[in-house]
Formats: C-alpha cells, structure tokens, sequence
C-alpha cells in the first residue's frame, strides 16, 4: 500500500493560534509584574526589570523609610533611591502589543513618526534613529529644531536693525556737526569780511585827511 504523509493542518497549530500565542508572550514580556497589566510610561530599574512609572514609584514610597529601595520581581537593592527615566523605546516596541483603539497605541505611534534632528551630526532623523544609531548625541525634535533657528534669524536680524539705526544716528550727529562747523565757518568769514572793510574804511579816511589841506 502507498504510504500516507501526515495530514497537514492535524494537531499543528494554525497561524491565527501561533500569532495569538505570540501577542500573548508579548503581552507577559511587557507587562507590569505590580499591577499585571500592559506596561503604562514604561521605566526600567538598575536591575533591568521593567515597572509602570506609578507602579515602582509608590513601591518605593513604601520603602522610604529604610531608605533601601528593591526591585519586587528579583529583589536587588538600591541606594540611594534610583531617578526614574520613562524608557522611550521600550514603550515603541510595545506599540505592536497595545490595544488598536488606545489612546497609548496612536501615542506610541506618533513617537515612532516623530522627526528628530541629530545636532551633533546636523541631520535630520526618526525617532528610533535617535535612541539607536545617534545614541548619545545631542537630539532634538525637529520642530524645536526650526523654533530656534526661527529665533537665531530673529536675533540676526534685529542685531542688524540695530547696527542700521546706529550707523543712521551716527550720521545724523555727523551732518549735524557738520552744519554747526560751516555756520561758524561762515560766522567767522562775516566777520573776517566786516573787520576787512571797516579798516579799509579807516585807511581810507586817514588817507582822505593827508590830501585834503
């Protein structure tokens, strides 16, 4: 007799079932281990477990007083006190697992859209690009980018508004000066011109009163 294969599609799971299983490691892989629930502004400890931001921080409120601070799920200490730090890229590569229709979904994918600037390489890039490849630099958004330049020009050009109105006031002074130099000018000649003709005036008569007996 001919030997019959297994029958394809009998005890293996579908594609549906495998891709539900795997939304569903997703979800235990991004899920708060306080609260149980998806991650919510994601923070990851020194230890490496990540917490909801509100999840870890009343933990630790709780724990104030021994000024020791522990991570609940591996239970390593910290002192002091750890800064919490929301992990951006951790809430983006939760987008896949977070409901369609969150508000946290269209959140998480606005911020992959987002468009960065790397100042250190002055060039514009995405988001993943800023906590990947341009780790470290000096990012920022581009639209904070455009706002400062948008002031920088400002700066120049009322800088140069204020080197015109300097130039314009210093030739104002100038012609100024110059109009009170050629009134004194023209003072000084009338009065030169006056002096010149009175001692004519007086040469003349004296000379007058030698020729006439």
């Amino acid at each position: 007799g001919q030997i019959k294969g297994p029958k394809s599609g009998l005890n293996s799971p579908s594609r549906g079932e495998m891709a539900q299983k795997g939304v569903q490691l997703d979800r235990e892989a991004f899920s708060c281990s306080i609260c149980l629930d998806l991650l919510k502004d994601p923070v990851t400890v020194p230890c490496g477990h990540s917490y909801c931001m509100n999840c870890i921080k009343s933990h630790w409120d709780k724990e104030d007083e021994k000024t020791i601070y522990s991570c609940p799920q591996c239970r390593q200490t910290f002192t002091p006190r750890p800064v919490l730090v929301k992990n951006t890229m951790l809430a983006v590569l939760m987008w896949p697992v977070i409901p369609p229709r969150s508000s946290r979904r269209t959140s998480a994918l606005v911020m992959m859209r987002m468009k960065m600037f790397c100042r250190t390489d002055q060039q514009s890039i995405c988001y993943l690009c800023s906590v990947d490849e341009h780790k470290g630099h000096d990012t920022v958004s581009a639209a904070a980018e455009r706002s400062e330049k948008i002031q920088d020009r400002e700066k120049d050009v009322k800088l140069l508004q204020q080197e015109v109105e300097a130039i314009n006031g210093s030739a104002d002074k100038t012609v100024g000066n110059s109009e009170k130099i050629f009134t004194e000018l023209i003072r000084l000649m009338e009065k030169r011109r006056s002096d010149v003709k009175q001692q004519v005036r007086s040469q003349q008569q004296g000379l007058h009163r030698v020729w006439i007996p």
